[in-house]
């Protein structure tokens, strides 16, 4: 991460933690546990985040808890990412059961970067800065008779900003909370394959940094759409699969409302290439691309990049890779 834009982003996190008490709840959503709203997963970028229907294996807790219990295979999912906000780096494990049901236990760190801390009459260094967030989550999902599917999550999330070395009068603070996901998919009965899907998330406490009074709302929202297979004897009978997603995601907290696109069309079961738009006011709006491939026997790796207005300004698209592990 470059200087400027680390200073920038300091900047930010103190700029919003000094004014947040000034501020209304709405605009409050996105402040310290912003990075709660942040994409994880190679496959659901690559369809411009219309994921809420979808199954995603492991990563699909992060969208909707009830995916989960729509595998057939425990799964080990190891993603990475870089953008704009920084590197990330999640790991997932999921294990379903027909008696039990799924469960999953996943984990996401975002590290921002670190910047030296000079002294500004003579240059020498002081110390280092770092600004990391990390998620961790527990979930469980059901399978309710042939068609429904219902999920949980709870998740606590932490962002720390810290300074080692000689560091004087720097601001540094460490915020947390926990939260809960609820989630729901309804297969329905229909010749053509349509399951429709719908999740709330950060469903919790204020996001506290020092005390109560600068304690930040969750950027608290409710995701809904559909997934559907495109029904064509002649694609089957090529050994291509076409599957179309469309979702709308808004906030409890404030109107925001956005609209996700994607499609993937799958050849013989081993090669995926993805698409997406997701339409939204501001810079995060824009076009995403993704490639899936089958390795080998229970390993596939996914790619995927998203092309918006923040990549522009970093002058690289982020870029998403996750490594998947089918057992």
């Amino acid at each position: 991460m470059s200087s400027a834009r680390f200073r920038s982003l300091v900047q930010l996190l103190l700029f919003a933690l000094s004014v947040a008490p000034l501020l209304p709840s709405g605009a409050l959503t996105a402040q310290g546990a912003g990075f709660l709203l942040l994409p994880i997963g190679a496959r659901s970028v690559g369809t411009g985040e219309a994921a809420v229907a979808d199954t995603l294996g492991a990563d699909g807790v992060w969208w909707n808890p009830a995916s989960l219990a729509a595998m057939k295979k425990s799964e080990l999912s190891l993603s990475g990412s870089q953008s704009f906000e920084g590197t990330s780096a999640a790991v997932g494990y999921a294990r379903p059961s027909r008696v039990l049901g799924a469960i999953a236990l996943t984990a996401n760190i975002l590290d921002y970067g670190d910047q030296g801390l000079t002294d500004p009459n003579t240059g020498a260094e002081l110390g280092t800065i770092s600004v990391r967030s990390s998620i961790f989550m527990a979930s469980y999902a059901t399978a309710i008779g042939d068609r429904l599917r219902v999920g949980l999550n709870y998740k606590f999330a932490r962002l720390a900003f810290t300074c080692t070395g000689l560091c004087g009068e720097t601001p540094q603070f460490v915020g947390s909370s926990s939260a809960l996901d609820v989630g729901a998919q309804y297969v329905l009965s229909t010749t053509t394959p349509i399951t429709i899907g719908a999740a709330l998330r950060q469903l919790g406490p204020s996001f506290q940094v020092k005390d109560a009074e600068q304690a930040d709302p969750l950027p608290r929202t409710w995701q809904v759409g559909a997934s559907a297979r495109v029904p064509s004897a002649s694609l089957d009978s090529a050994g291509f699969v076409v599957d179309v997603m469309a979702d709308a995601l808004g906030s409890l907290a404030y109107e925001s409302l956005s609209l996700r696109l994607g499609t993937v069309v799958t050849y013989q079961s081993k090669y995926s290439l993805r698409g997406g738009y997701t339409l939204v006011e501001g810079e995060r709006g824009g076009p995403a691309l993704g490639l899936g491939v089958f390795l080998s026997e229970g390993m596939v790796l996914d790619i995927a990049r998203r092309f918006d207005g923040l990549s522009a300004q970093a002058g690289q698209a982020p870029t998403y890779v996750t490594l998947r592990f089918l057992f």
